[in-house]
C-alpha cells in the first residue's frame, strides 16, 4: 500500500495564551499536498491566532507548547528562534493589512511579480483576468473597493506560487455569490500547482463546497475534524452538529454550489 504523503504543514499539541487566558488548547493539525483544509468556528473560536502562531507571529497571544512543522522545517513553539515562513501565502482578512495606502497597486503588484512570482507577465494578468480584476493602470487602494482589493490579494497570493496558501476570511466583503465563483478560480489554480490551502472561515457553506477537509473550533479547541462529507453527514460533536443542523448554511451552500458550476 502507498505510504502517506508527508504533511506540508503540521500542527502538533499547539496551546497558547493571552496574559493568563487560554486561548488555544492542544491542536493538532496537518495539511498536505492537494488539500483544503477549512477551520471553521464563530468568533473567539481561536482561528486567528491559530493562523496568527503558524506565521511565528506571537503577540498577542503567546504559544505555551506544542510544535509546528513547515515543509519539514520543524519550528519549537517555545523557541526564541523566529521560524521560517517563506513559502507560505497569507491573504489577510482586512485588505487594509495587505496594501500600502501611498503606493500605486500596479506598482505594489509589479515589486511582488519582481520579487516573488515564477510566472511570465502574460500569466500574471491571466491571474488577474481570472479573478475578475481590470487592469491595475495608476489606481491607489482607496480607489478600489475593499471586495476587488480583496481579490487583488488573492491574485497576488497565487502569482508567487506558494507551498502553502493560507486564506483569513478572504471572501468577507463579497457577496456569498461572488466569493463562489472567486474561490472556484483560486481551487483551479491550487489543484494545477498542487499547492495546498488552509481556509479559516465562519462561513460552512463555502467550506463545504471548496474544501476537501474540515476542522471545527469552538472556544480555543479543536472539537471535530475529518473529511468533508464525512463530518456533514455523519457528525460526532454536539456543537458540530448544531453547525450543520443550521437550515441557512444549507440554503446558501445550493446557491453557492449553483455560482461556482
Amino acid at each position: 500500500m502507498p505510504s502517506n504523503p508527508t504533511p506540508v504543514l503540521a500542527i502538533n499539541a499547539l496551546s497558547a495564551q493571552i496574559g493568563r487566558q487560554g486561548v488555544l488548547r492542544d491542536i493538532s493539525l496537518e495539511i498536505s499536498a492537494g488539500d483544503w483544509l477549512a477551520v471553521v468556528g464563530g468568533s473567539g473560536a481561536g482561528k486567528s491566532t491559530l493562523l496568527r502562531l503558524i506565521m511565528g507571529l506571537r503577540r498577542p497571544a503567546r504559544p505555551t507548547s506544542g510544535e509546528i512543522v513547515f515543509d519539514g522545517d520543524r519550528w519549537d513553539c517555545l523557541s526564541p528562534k523566529a521560524p521560517d515562513r517563506r513559502g507560505i501565502a497569507l491573504v489577510p482578512q482586512s485588505p487594509a493589512h495587505g496594501f500600502d495606502p501611498l503606493r500605486r497597486l500596479r506598482w505594489q503588484w509589479q515589486q511582488l511579480a519582481r520579487r516573488k512570482s515564477p510566472l511570465s507577465a502574460a500569466d500574471q494578468n491571466a491571474v488577474l483576468h481570472a479573478l475578475g480584476l481590470p487592469a491595475l493602470a495608476e489606481s491607489f487602494p482607496h480607489h478600489w473597493s475593499r471586495g476587488m482589493q480583496q481579490r487583488l490579494l488573492l491574485a497576488m497570493a497565487l502569482i508567487e506560487r506558494p507551498r502553502l496558501l493560507i486564506l483569513d476570511e478572504p471572501t468577507s466583503a463579497l457577496d456569498p455569490l461572488i466569493a463562489a465563483q472567486v474561490l472556484e478560480e483560486v481551487r483551479k489554480t491550487a489543484q494545477s500547482q498542487g499547492i495546498p490551502v488552509l481556509m479559516v472561515t465562519h462561513d460552512l457553506a463555502l467550506a463545504a463546497q471548496f474544501a476537501t477537509k474540515i476542522a471545527v473550533m469552538a472556544q480555543g479547541a479543536l472539537v471535530e475534524s475529518g473529511p468533508t462529507e464525512r463530518l456533514l453527514s455523519d457528525p460526532q460533536c454536539a456543537y458540530t452538529q448544531d453547525l450543520v443542523a443550521h437550515r441557512h448554511w444549507q440554503t446558501t451552500f445550493h446557491e453557492v454550489r449553483r455560482a461556482a458550476e
